[in-house]
């Protein structure tokens, strides 16, 4: 456990009353706040001990809680310019929602929408206008986000782009239900019950709200009240105090909250010193919250106590009694553990024992054999639980209100052609797994819903009808896997409409049918070839249970003998290939990670990596004379800083200046003031081309547009010559066919932006996923032997001998993958110049120096 409560005097039954407080369900009895005060450590060690009590011994939460230590101080406190109160709340929200019981926690977590509104709000830029606009600018946002977590709303959306009788439905929707809702939810937020005490608390910063719309706006990323900390924090406590209020009573229709009685407990072991100034202030903003009368709240909810039990360490305060301790000072652990009692009692605590709502506790005396021994004896706490049949209630109420709606549910599903595939399901928000349907059957099945990303659905039929042409053919045949994230983040944060993984599947699909083709003509003598497409999720969010479905369709069809895609440089790519047989080859499309080859033994390249990369932008640096240059990175991404190391020492061995790095991180609800400080980016930026600097962006290319976009806006087109900006990573944004216009890189006119690219046209991840399809036909096709078809052994000692991929597949892009190093030779890199017009194609010339 590493640290242990101490044995002193009285602590086991102080530790005993907590345990009672902790796993008792809340009723309207007040929870104390119990600090403990000295200036030896006592304290401290005593809460962060007192954790490992709230936690089985598997590390499961037994009663739902939260600990702000160092670590998490410390990531409040990263960063430039930080919003050290907001992380901690997120921080504090998701340790709740990770601690609940697996019996209360279900598939959608713990629920938290007014905290999720009022966290939303500040992720909102509804610009400077008239107030009109800001307030509609809003209501669209925190609407788009309650559309996509509400079930059904989403699918029943997408009827409006299926055929025939389902898209009237579906326009009927929209008109009759989706518009009116529409109009419904602003009016919601301005007067509901809920959200009423968020106008009282911004009103005493001196901005007068006639309601939650007119105060919101003031908490958005331009808002005057942005960066008021105090007023965030307690806005956001006061908001995650109601939904947790909401969560601890026994719903009728929620079977999830059998269990979700108890209080949710914080342990703040350090609330002392500059760095733990959020925690301080944490504390003071709920008492303050526990002092105030919650006119505003609902009245079901002001019935009940707030189930937040917060437990604290501190140094002694200062007095201000000359003459000694006031009344109320701090109480030995006997003393605690006895007004403890009388509260579980019923009573209220004796007098004297809160001071300004803390029941304070100093730790002291000789260590006690007794003690000792019942904390050995007693080591988590035990939670009494809620009656059997009051839960059971809600089951069977729920389990007869399913029953009834079953049948609509599935008329509307075998409507919309969207059952899931036999080896996939849905998680995360994404439908994920292995597509092994086959191609005609009846209930066809995609990795997408309704119509959206019509280009992979497109690719997964005609995987299928490969897979049928080469299985009908009655000879043998070897499976290939294309392994990768196909599906973009569910929750629209990073601003990411499709993965590259889909492009480079759709180049491996062509390779697919031209193999197959030329395999026709040769008879038994080239092998055909079948695909089996897998998607990890979001960011490889769900790459563990999809690898493991791989392994066992692996384990039963000797035909699987290579895995091609990965897609993304990330610990999770790696972890996920090093997840695979280890005698199963690997082989990456556009994958560039310096790391890859040398973290998973069974991966190979196709082509050039990060190191190559950088070396071409540096040269491209010189060429154009610059003698300065900023790289914006994302601190979070191991492909990106893994760039930014090595655009550094290619730019330092070149004499251009390094100016201190940006960081702008993939999705703006992780960017804790990131997102609000792109005008100084931009700012940055402009005044450096204008100095005959320049901009290196070593991010992933999905968060490009809202750089650029604020560049456009800050230093203007057209008045002045381009500000010339380098990125290792735009090939989505060039060559994907459904990017959202707002996102195309022809729109920003104020940039010259030059990036890197495989091949000579718009479709270079399309290129790399053919060339990842190509060096696993050529691996299979030496070791094809029709009498005795190839494992994957083979396959994988083949490319380790080395391959010369030459084919009449794409005879103009050869290349050899040699033994030893894994790393392509005789790759070619581009510098492509994004094109200003939407009809143009980008200009793109070999890099000097070619790896």
């Amino acid at each position: 456990m590493g640290v242990d409560i101490p044995p002193l005097d009285g602590v086991h039954r102080l530790t005993g009353a907590l345990d009672a407080l902790a796993s008792t369900p809340v009723v309207r009895r007040k929870l104390p706040v119990v600090v403990f005060e000295d200036d030896s450590g006592l304290g401290t060690r005593y809460v962060t001990a007192y954790r490992d009590r709230l936690r089985s011994q598997d590390g499961n939460g037994i009663v739902p809680h939260a600990m702000v230590d160092r670590r998490i101080l410390d990531q409040a406190g990263e960063g430039p310019d930080p919003e050290p109160d907001v992380v901690l709340m997120d921080r504090i929200a998701a340790q709740f929602d990770g601690t609940m019981p697996a019996l209360t926690r279900g598939d959608a977590g713990l629920p938290l929408p007014t905290y999720r509104v009022c966290r939303r709000i500040l992720n909102t830029d509804v610009g400077v206008g008239l107030p009109d606009d800001q307030r509609r600018a809003l209501v669209k946002s925190l609407y788009a986000e309650w559309q996509e977590r509400t079930p059904g709303l989403p699918q029943l959306r997408d009827l409006v782009n299926a055929d025939g009788v389902m898209q009237k439905v579906g326009i009927s929707f929209i008109l009759v239900v989706a518009l009116p809702m529409y109009l419904f939810y602003g009016l919601w937020l301005n007067r509901t019950k809920r959200l009423r005490w968020f106008a009282q608390q911004v009103g005493r910063a001196n901005v007068p709200a006639l309601g939650f719309l007119d105060a919101a706006v003031h908490l958005g990323v331009q808002g005057d009240l942005r960066h008021n900390a105090a007023l965030r924090q307690s806005l956001l406590l006061e908001a995650l105090a109601m939904d947790l209020t909401r969560a601890t009573k026994r719903g009728l229709f929620n079977p999830r909250r059998r269990r979700r009685v108890w209080p949710f407990t914080v342990l703040l072991p350090h609330v002392d010193g500059t760095d733990a100034a959020p925690a301080q202030r944490l504390l003071d903003a709920f008492l303050a919250l526990r002092m105030r009368e919650r006119d505003t709240w609902p009245r079901r909810l002001r019935r009940r106590a707030l189930p937040m039990l917060f437990i604290a360490a501190r140094p002694v305060p200062a007095t201000d009694n000359a003459d000694g301790p006031a009344e109320g000072t701090a109480r030995s652990a006997q003393q605690g553990a006895n007004a403890l009692q009388e509260l579980l009692a019923g009573r209220a605590l004796p007098p004297g024992s809160e001071r300004q709502g803390q029941l304070a506790v100093a730790l002291g005396g000789t260590a006690r054999t007794a003690d000792r021994d019942w904390l050995e004896g007693h080591t988590a706490v035990t939670v009494r639980r809620v009656n059997r049949w009051s839960a059971y209630v809600g089951w069977l109420t729920t389990i007869a209100l399913l029953g009834a709606m079953t049948p609509p549910v599935v008329l509307v599903l075998k409507d919309m052609g969207d059952k899931p595939c036999p080896d996939s399901w849905t998680a995360g928000g994404a439908r994920v797994g292995v597509d092994t349907a086959k191609s005609g059957a009846q209930d066809t099945c995609y990795f997408t819903r309704g119509a959206d990303q019509t280009l992979l659905r497109d690719l997964q039929d005609r995987v299928r009808r490969q897979n049928a042409v080469v299985e009908d053919q009655g000879s043998p045949f070897s499976t290939v896997v294309f392994l990768a994230p196909l599906t973009a983040d569910p929750k629209g944060g990073s601003g990411q409409l499709t993965p590259p993984g889909v492009l480079q599947l759709r180049g491996a699909v062509e390779a697919l049918e031209r193999h197959n083709e030329q395999a026709l003509q040769f008879g038994s003598t080239k092998p055909g070839l079948r695909m089996l497409v897998a998607n990890v999720g979001y960011a490889y969010g769900q790459a563990t249970s999809v690898v493991k479905r791989v392994n066992e369709l692996a384990a039963a069809d000797p035909t699987i003998t290579a895995v091609i895609g990965i897609a993304q440089s990330r610990d999770e790519s790696v972890k996920a290939i090093n997840q695979l047989p280890p005698d199963l080859p690997v082989i990456g499309a556009s994958v560039t990670g310096d790391f890859m080859t040398l973290d998973a033994p069974n991966y190979f390249q196709t082509q050039p990596t990060s190191h190559h990369m950088a070396r071409a932008l540096a040269r491209r640096v010189v060429e154009l004379r610059r003698d300065k240059a900023l790289v914006i990175y994302d601190d979070r991404d191991r492909y990106s800083t893994n760039l930014k190391e090595d655009l550094d020492e290619e730019l330092r061995t070149r004499d251009v200046a390094l100016q201190p790095p940006a960081i702008i991180r993939d999705s703006p609800r992780e960017q804790f003031g990131v997102q609000g400080r792109l005008n100084e980016l931009a700012a940055r930026i402009c005044e450096l081309g204008r100095t005959d600097g320049i901009t290196l962006y070593a991010a992933r290319g999905n968060a490009l547009p809202r750089v650029l976009n604020e560049v456009q806006g800050r230093c203007g087109a057209g008045k002045a010559r381009a500000f010339p900006v380098l990125t290792a990573d735009a090939n989505v944004l060039i060559e994907y066919p459904e990017l959202h216009k707002s996102a195309r890189l022809e729109t920003f006119t104020a940039v010259d932006l030059t990036y890197v690219a495989f091949s000579t046209n718009r479709h270079s991840d399309r290129d790399t996923g053919r060339d990842a399809f190509r060096a696993a036909a050529a691996a299979i096709g030496r070791v094809w032997n029709p009498e005795n078809p190839p494992r994957a052994s083979n396959v994988l000692q083949q490319l380790f001998s080395g391959i010369e991929v030459q084919d009449n597949i794409d005879n103009s892009r050869p290349f050899t993958i040699p033994p030893g190093t894994r790393i392509p030779v005789g790759r070619p890199l581009y510098l492509c110049a994004a094109p200003h017009s939407v009809k143009s194609a980008p200009s793109c010339r070999k890099a000097d120096g070619e790896p």
